[in-house]
C-alpha cells in the first residue's frame, strides 16, 4: 500500500501558481518494460493534484438527479434508475500542471475553441436514459473515483426513427469499364443529389443504410430515381442508380431492455434489431465530422491539417506528416451507453507533392540527387514499388479530371521513352503507336524530363511519375522505421494531464449539443467525462534468492541492488563475436575489459560464469554471418572441450537489422545455442554500463533456464496450474499488397513450474491475417508433454490467457481454440479446468486519476483496477516514463475454475510483476506479453525454400529456456 497512501493535495491557489506545458503532443507511449536499477524518475509530486474533466454532466456515480420526460428506466418499464452528476470544474482551469521541463503543451493554446455548455437539455424528442455505474470492483485495495474518457448518451429518441435499405448501382448506360459499382467518388456526389429524395434530417452509412424521422415511404415500399452526375448527356450517360426501401422504425425499448440487463462490455447481441440501433447511433454521430474533416469510410479517426495538430517528419525526407485526430464511437461500457472520445496520431503524405520526391525518399535517395543519376537502377525502382496501392492526383488535365483520387496497380517495366501503346484517332477511327513520352507532348505540350523512369499504371491509364502528385489525406500505411518512429513518438507523445485536456478539446470540435440531427432525434451526450468507482490493489512483494524486501515494488518499479536471482542459472563454455563497423572501433584491451566487466554483473546477480575469457572472433558484418557463427561455435567448443552454452555478439547501434535476423536465426535453430545481442554503443560507455549490464543480466538467466525472482500467488498452492498464452502477428499493410502476402505467425506459451514464472513455446505460420490459430491442438499437445516430462502429471487447472479478440470473434474463438482446448485434454485423458481470459490493449479507453493524485504525468498509479462487469475489468499494472498509460481490458469468458473477482484481480496484476526481463510490473499478463514475443520472434527463423518459405522449428536444447528474451 505504501505506493498509494500520500495523502498530500495541493490547493487551488498552487494549482493557480503552476506553470503551462510548453509544446502539444499526444498518443500514448510504450511503458518502457526493461529497467533495472532505476527509481522513480524525479519531479515535483505535489504538482498534479486533483482533476476536473469537463463542465458538467455525468460524473460521481453516486450522485443522481433526473430532468426532461420522465427516463429510460424510470418507473415506466425500462429499466432501473440511474445517477447524474453534479456540475464539474473546468479541466482547462482546474489542471494545469507540469514539470519544469515539459515540452508538451495544449492544443488550446493555438487553436481557439468555444466553451462547452454547463449542461445540455434533454430534447423535445427525446427521453433520458437512465442507466446506473456499474460497482462491484471487489474489496481488496483502497476506493477511487476515477475518470474515463467516456461521454454520456443522456438520451434516446421517443419519436419514430425509421431505417432504410439503400443500394446504388451504375446502370448498364452509364458503364464505362463494364462494371455497375459505384466508386467513392461517384456516391460522394450521388450522396449530394440524393437530398430531394430523402431531406436534410437523413443520415446515411456511407455503405447501405440510412435512417430519418421522415416517413419518406410507407414501410416495406421501395423507391428508385436514376441521379444525374457530373457531365450527364443523352449521348453520353452519368447516372448512378440509388435504390430505397423502408424496412422500417428502430426498436429503441428492445435496445434499451438490452443493456439494462447486458453485463458484458460493448453491444454483442445476434439480433439485428439491437445491432440496427447501435449502428444508427454511430452513423447518426459519425455523419457530421465525417463532412468536416480528413477520414476513411467507416473510420471512427478523424484529422484536420492545421499548424498545431500536424509536423512534418523531416527524418522521412519530409514527404510525411504526423496529424493529430479525434477518436469517436459508440460504446456501452461501464454500464453506460457512451461516446468514447480520444486522441490519435498518424502518418500520412504531405499533400502536393510531386511523387518523384516521395519515390526519391522511398528509395532513402537525397533528395538533392538528380533522377537523371538513379532513375534506372534497381534502387529508385525499390522506392517506386513502395507507391503501389497508394492513391495520386494529375494537374494536366481539366478541373474535374484533376480532382479525382487514381490507385496505383502497378509500375510499368520501362519509362515513357520505350514504353508504347495503340493511340486511337477519334477523328479517322484509325489507331497508331506512339510512345507515352510522344503522347504527351504531342497532347499535352509537356517535354518530360525523366522519360527513363517507371509510370504509374492504375486503371485510368500510365502516368508519368512526374505529373502525379500527393493528394490531401493520404495516409501512410507502412510501418516508420529507426528513426522516423523516434521522431513521430517525441511528437505524438503526451503526458495524462495534456491528453485528457486534448480530449476535451476534441469534444469541442465535434460540438455534439449544436448538431440539429441528433437533436431532432431526441439523442443527447453529456459534455463532460463519465466518473466511474475504481481500487487501487496492493502490489505484490516479490521474492529473489537474496535481498527480498517487502513493499519495494509498490510502485511498479524496482531495481537488483542487493539482489541475487532466486534460481541462478550458470554456464562455463562462452564465445563473444564483435562485429566491427562504423567509425568507432574497439580494440582488444577494451573488449578484455568488457568481458570482465560482463561477468562481474552476472556473478553479482548469482549465476555462475566461467573464469577465464570467452573464445573470441572478430566478425565481418558484410560477410558470411552464417558461416561466421558456424566458426566461432567451432572456435568456442575447440577452447573449452563442450558445446558452446552462451554465445554474445557486440553490434554498433547503426548495424543492418538483418545482422539481427541471421544471428538470431542460426544461433535457435542450427545449434540450439543461447545468445545476447549487446550494442557497443551501451556496452562499452561507461556511465550507464552496471545499468545496461544489470539489464543484460536478467535476459541471460532467461535464457539459460533460469528464473530471476517470482510472486507467491495463493492459488498455485491450491493446484497444479498452467498459465497458458497466445497470440498471432499479422503482416503490416504494406506487407500485404505483396503478391504473395507474407504468411501470419501464432504462438502458444505455457508455463512447466509450480509458480508459473518458467514458460516453454511453440510458433506456427499460417494464411495472412487469420486471428485464430488454426494448429492449435498439436501446438498445445506439444506443451503439455513438457510439462509432464518436468512434473510427471499433466496440470489440474489452465487459465488461457489470450490476446486481442475482438467482440465478433468470440463465437468463433468459443467453438474454435476454446473447444480444441478441452479436446485435447480429453484425447490425454485428463480432467482439467479451464478458465479463459480476454486481454485487450487496443482500445481507446483511458483512465485518469479524480480522488486522488496520480503520478508526475497525470498518470493514475499501478495497480489502478476499474470494473466494467462481471469479472470484466480494466487495469493499469505498469508505471510510465511518458505519455499516458493505456490499461489492458481483460475479460474472463469461461471460468471453471470458479475464480473470485478478487483472485481474478490478484492473478492478474502479480503476474505482470513476475515478467522475465524487467525489474518492473509490465502491461498485460507476461503470457500473452511472451507468445507475442516468440510469434515476431519465428519471423526470423523463416528460411527460403524451393516452394516458397517454412518456418524452421526451434532446436531441441532450446525447449526449456526463454530464449525470446
Amino acid at each position: 500500500m505504501s505506493g498509494y497512501n500520500d495523502p498530500r493535495r495541493t490547493s487551488d491557489r498552487d494549482r493557480r501558481r503552476e506553470r503551462s506545458p510548453s509544446r502539444d503532443t499526444s498518443r500514448d507511449s510504450r511503458s518502457r518494460d526493461d529497467s533495472h536499477g532505476r527509481g522513480r524518475p524525479q519531479g515535483n509530486y505535489d504538482e498534479y493534484s486533483n482533476v476536473q474533466y469537463g463542465r458538467s454532466g455525468h460524473g460521481s456515480y453516486d450522485d443522481s438527479r433526473s430532468r426532461g420526460r420522465g427516463g429510460y428506466g424510470s418507473d415506466r418499464g425500462y429499466g432501473r434508475g440511474d445517477s447524474r452528476s453534479s456540475s464539474r470544474g473546468d479541466f482547462s482551469n482546474d489542471r494545469r500542471g507540469s514539470r519544469g521541463d515539459s515540452t508538451h503543451h495544449s492544443s488550446a493554446s493555438a487553436e481557439k475553441l468555444p466553451d462547452l455548455p454547463l449542461s445540455v437539455p434533454i430534447p423535445e424528442n427525446g427521453r433520458e436514459l437512465r442507466l446506473k455505474t456499474r460497482d462491484g470492483c471487489g474489496t481488496v485495495g483502497r476506493a477511487l473515483t476515477i475518470a474515463v474518457n467516456h461521454f454520456v448518451i443522456q438520451s434516446l429518441p421517443i419519436v419514430k426513427v425509421y431505417q432504410f435499405d439503400i443500394r446504388m448501382v451504375v446502370p448498364s448506360s452509364s458503364q464505362r469499364r463494364g462494371s455497375e459499382k459505384v466508386s467513392a467518388m461517384q456516391q460522394a456526389k450521388a450522396v449530394l443529389k440524393a437530398q430531394q429524395l430523402w431531406g436534410d434530417n437523413f443520415v446515411f452509412d456511407n455503405v447501405s443504410l440510412g435512417w430519418s424521422t421522415d416517413l419518406l415511404m410507407p414501410i416495406g415500399d421501395s423507391r428508385t430515381v436514376f441521379l444525374d452526375l457530373n457531365g450527364h448527356t443523352a449521348e453520353k450517360p452519368n447516372q448512378v442508380e440509388v435504390s430505397m426501401r423502408n424496412t422500417g422504425a428502430l426498436n429503441i425499448k428492445k435496445f434499451v431492455d438490452y443493456i439494462t440487463t447486458s453485463k458484458s462490455f460493448g453491444i454483442q447481441s445476434s439480433d439485428p434489431e439491437i445491432e440496427d440501433t447501435f449502428k444508427a447511433l454511430n452513423a447518426i454521430y459519425r455523419q457530421d465530422p465525417a463532412s468536416r474533416f480528413i477520414t476513411r469510410p467507416k473510420s471512427t479517426a478523424f484529422f484536420v491539417r492545421a499548424p498545431s495538430l500536424s509536423l512534418v517528419l523531416q527524418s522521412t525526407g519530409g514527404v510525411l506528416e504526423a496529424l493529430r485526430g479525434a477518436f469517436q464511437t459508440v460504446s456501452y461500457a461501464f454500464g453506460h451507453l457512451s461516446l468514447n472520445v480520444d486522441v490519435v496520431c498518424s502518418a500520412f503524405y504531405v499533400p502536393n507533392l510531386q511523387m518523384v520526391e516521395v519515390a526519391k525518399a522511398m528509395a532513402g535517395v537525397s533528395p538533392q540527387q538528380g533522377l537523371h543519376e538513379i532513375g534506372s537502377t534497381s534502387m529508385f525502382r525499390t522506392g517506386c514499388e513502395r507507391l503501389v496501392g497508394m492513391f495520386f492526383v494529375v494537374r494536366h488535365l481539366n478541373a474535374v479530371r484533376n480532382t479525382k483520387k487514381m490507385r496505383v496497380q502497378r509500375l510499368s517495366p520501362n519509362g515513357a521513352r520505350e514504353t508504347s501503346f495503340e493511340e486511337l484517332d477519334r477523328s479517322s477511327g484509325q489507331s497508331a503507336t506512339t510512345t507515352v513520352e510522344s503522347y504527351f507532348k504531342r497532347k499535352y505540350d509537356i517535354k518530360l524530363l525523366y522519360p527513363n523512369v517507371p509510370l504509374l499504371v492504375c486503371k485510368d491509364g500510365m502516368f508519368p511519375l512526374e505529373l502525379c502528385y500527393t493528394p490531401e489525406g493520404e495516409r501512410y500505411k507502412e510501418p516508420l522505421q529507426g528513426q522516423e518512429t523516434a521522431d513521430f513518438i517525441k511528437w505524438a507523445t503526451s503526458p495524462a494531464f495534456v491528453r485528457a485536456q486534448q480530449i476535451m478539446d476534441n469534444v469541442k470540435r465535434f460540438a455534439w449539443h449544436t448538431l440539429s440531427i441528433p437533436a431532432s432525434m431526441g439523442l443527447s451526450v453529456s459534455t463532460s467525462m463519465l466518473y466511474v468507482p475504481g481500487r487501487a490493489l496492493p502490489a505484490p512483494d516479490l521474492v529473489y534468492g537474496s535481498g527480498t524486501s517487502r513493499g519495494e515494488a509498490s510502485g511498479g518499479q524496482w531495481n537488483l541492488r542487493g539482489k541475487q536471482f532466486l534460481k541462478a542459472a550458470r554456464f562455463r563454455s562462452w564465445g563473444l563475436m564483435y562485429l566491427a563497423g562504423g567509425s568507432r572501433q574497439a580494440d582488444d584491451s577494451t573488449l578484455q575489459g568488457f568481458c570482465k566487466s560482463l561477468l562481474n554483473s552476472l556473478g553479482t546477480v548469482g549465476i555462475g560464469t566461467p573464469k577465464g575469457p570467452p573464445a573470441f572472433l572478430r566478425g565481418n558484418p558484410q560477410g558470411d554471418l552464417k558461416e561466421e557463427v558456424t566458426e566461432l561455435v567451432r572456435k568456442t567448443g575447440g577452447h573449452f572441450n563442450t558445446k558452446p552454452e552462451m554465445l554474445f555478439f557486440l553490434l554498433h547501434d547503426k548495424a543492418n537489422p538483418q545482422i539481427y535476423k541471421v544471428l538470431k536465426s542460426v544461433c535457435e535453430v542450427e545449434f540450439g545455442i543461447p545468445s545476447q545481442v549487446m550494442i557497443v554503443e551501451k556496452a562499452l560507455k561507461d556511465k550507464g554500463q552496471m545499468q545496461y549490464l544489470g539489464n543484460i543480466a536478467l535476459k541471460v538467466n532467461c535464457k539459460l533456464g533460469g528464473m530471476n525472482s517470482k510472486v507467491e500467488e495463493p492459488l498455485f498452492r491450491q493446484a497444479r496450474y498452467m498459465m497458458l498464452g497466445g497470440d498471432s502477428s499479422h503482416p503490416s499493410p504494406g506487407e500485404l499488397r505483396k503478391s504473395p502476402p507474407p504468411p501470419s505467425f501464432c504462438a502458444l506459451v505455457a508455463s512447466y513450474d509450480s509458480s508459473c514464472t518458467m514458460y516453454s513455446a511453440v510458433a506456427t505460420s499460417q494464411v495472412s491475417t487469420v486471428e485464430l490459430i488454426g494448429s492449435f491442438r498439436p501446438m498445445l499437445k506439444e506443451l503439455l508433454r513438457r510439462y509432464e516430462k518436468r512434473n510427471n502429471d499433466l496440470p489440474g487447472a489452465v487459465i488461457y490467457w489470450r490476446d486481442g479478440i475482438s467482440e465478433s470473434q468470440v463465437p468463433e474463438f468459443m467453438e474454435g481454440e476454446v473447444k480444441d482446448l478441452k479436446a485435447t485434454f480429453n484425447d490425454l485423458g485428463q480432467k482439467v479446468k479451464i478458465t479463459i481470459i480476454n486481454c485487450v490493449k487496443r482500445h481507446h479507453t483511458r483512465l485518469f486519476p479524480q480522488s486522488e493524485r496520480g503520478d508526475k504525468l497525470g498518470n493514475v498509479l499501478p495497480g489502478t483496477l476499474v470494473v466494467n462487469g462481471k469479472k470484466d475489468f480494466f487495469l493499469v499494472s505498469q508505471s510510465a516514463l511518458q505519455g499516458t498509460v493505456r490499461p489492458c481490458h481483460y475479460t474472463v469468458l469461461l471460468d471453471e475454475n470458479d475464480l473470485s473477482s478478487d483472485d481474478i484481480h490478484r492473478l492478474t496484476l502479480n503476474g505482470t510483476f513476475s515478467y522475465g526481463r524487467a525489474t518492473r510490473s509490465v502491461s498485460i499478463h507476461p503470457a500473452v506479453y511472451y507468445a507475442d514475443q516468440v510469434a515476431e520472434r519465428a519471423k526470423l527463423h523463416v528460411r527460403a525454400t524451393e516452394d516458397g518459405a517454412e518456418l524452421k522449428d526451434v532446436h531441441d536444447d532450446l525447449k526449456y529456456t526463454m530464449y525470446w528474451q
